[in-house]
């Protein structure tokens, strides 16, 4: 099956764009808080690619100390996203070709692995599971940040049976460094009935290959989900211009 490419328009990244950074003020830890409003910022376009940014002014618009900010840019850092400079800068890594690539050639290595270890010990209840996250992920009134929490819970639920924490800690990183490529082409607010469609119907064949209870079948099943994302990735890439 072939992903039907949506390039998300000028007019649709301004509009994201314009919220900016929200203040994160609350209960929770400082640095997760700014981490989590940083990475969303880089992944809806607010923080552009390869732009500039000091750290003093994100601190403004985050309402919170350069501490926590300096300590989530380099949680950031550390996931590809964002590079620090010396004094008080960053910025946002510019998007690569080589770089999506090897993100995907070693979430094949590690999810067609997982996933053809984890399938004989899936459960009825899991692939319930995943069945009520597919059906929630392609809800039209789904936020874009909580339909890709949801649709990295339904992957992790067929991959959970074989999860060690090492192997969470690789997907998370995997992952995070993904979702810059992957959201862009795949945002929620570019998605009709249509799409929606399609989305359902691309994940369900991850639920069917596991209900065969065949490892063979549901890795060649994931293999190909990724192997799609990934092109269409790509060729979303190639249509560019020059200088992103």
């Amino acid at each position: 099956m072939r992903y039907r490419i949506f390039v998300v328009s000028e007019a649709s990244l301004e509009k994201s764009a314009r919220a900016g950074l929200r203040s994160v003020a609350g209960p929770n830890s400082a640095v997760d808080r700014v981490t989590a409003e940083i990475r969303r910022g880089v992944l809806n376009g607010t923080l552009k690619a390869g732009s500039s940014f000091s750290i003093a002014d994100l601190s403004v618009q985050l309402g919170v100390s350069h501490i926590p900010v300096r300590e989530a840019l380099r949680r950031l850092e550390t996931q590809g996203l964002i590079t620090l400079r010396p004094g008080r800068s960053a910025f946002v890594n510019p998007l690569d070709r080589d770089e999506l690539r090897s993100i995907y050639r070693l979430r094949k290595l590690i999810e067609c692995d997982l996933a053809a270890r984890a399938c004989l010990d899936l459960t009825p209840a899991d692939l319930d599971e995943a069945e009520r996250l597919l059906k929630e992920f392609t809800q039209a009134d789904v936020d874009a940040d909580e339909s890709w929490e949801i649709h990295k819970r339904f992957h992790l639920t067929l991959l959970r049976p074989a999860l060690t924490e090492w192997d969470l800690r690789l997907l998370e990183q995997l992952w995070h460094a993904c979702d810059r490529y992957t959201r862009v082409v795949y945002e929620t607010y570019q998605i009709g009935p249509e799409e929606r469609r399609r989305r359902e119907i691309a994940h369900r064949l991850l639920i069917d290959a596991a209900r065969t209870g065949s490892p063979a079948e549901l890795k060649l099943a994931v293999n190909e989900h990724l192997a799609e994302r990934e092109l269409a990735c790509l060729e979303w890439m190639a249509a560019l211009p020059p200088s992103t």
